[in-house]
C-alpha cells in the first residue's frame, strides 16, 4: 500500500551564516553605490548648467565681437577719420581757422583756479566781447 510521506521541517530561527554575511556585505555596497550614483547625477546637472551658461557668453561674445568689426569697418572710411581727428585729436585741415569757445566768467574762473588771482581777476573783469576782441586781434 501506499507508505505515509513524511514531511521533516525545520525549525524555524536564524538565517544560515553565509546569508547574514551576503547581507552584511551587500547592503553597504548597494548604499555607496545608490549615493555614488547620486552624486554623479548631481555633477552632471552641474555641467550641464555651466556649459549651457558658456554658450550663452559664447553667443553674446560673438554678437560684440561682429558689432566691434563694424565699427572697426565704419572707422577706417575717410569721414570717420577726419571726423576722429577734428573731434578727438583736436586736428584741422590746412586753411581751416580754428574757433576756441571761451566759457562764462564763472566756468572760466573755476577752471584757473591754479592760475595766480591777479590773471583770473583780470579775465572775470572783462566782457566777453572784449575777450573775443582780443583773442583776434590780439
Amino acid at each position: 500500500m501506499d507508505e505515509p510521506v513524511i514531511v521533516v521541517r525545520r525549525p524555524v530561527g536564524p538565517p544560515p551564516l553565509a546569508l547574514r554575511l551576503a547581507a552584511v556585505l551587500a547592503v553597504p555596497l548597494l548604499l555607496y553605490a545608490l549615493v555614488a550614483t547620486g552624486q554623479k547625477a548631481i555633477e552632471n546637472y552641474q555641467l550641464n548648467q555651466q556649459a549651457n551658461a558658456l554658450r550663452a557668453e559664447l553667443v553674446s561674445l560673438r554678437v560684440e565681437n561682429i558689432s566691434l568689426q563694424q565699427q572697426i569697418e565704419d572707422a577706417r572710411t575717410d569721414s570717420a577719420i577726419e571726423a576722429i581727428a577734428r573731434e578727438q585729436l583736436g586736428l584741422i585741415k590746412p586753411g581751416d581757422h580754428p574757433v576756441v569757445l571761451v566759457g562764462n566768467a564763472q566756468t572760466t574762473a573755476s577752471a584757473t583756479q591754479a592760475a595766480p588771482q591777479t590773471q583770473a581777476a583780470a579775465v572775470e573783469t572783462r566782457p566777453t566781447w572784449r575777450q573775443w576782441w582780443d583773442y583776434f586781434f590780439g
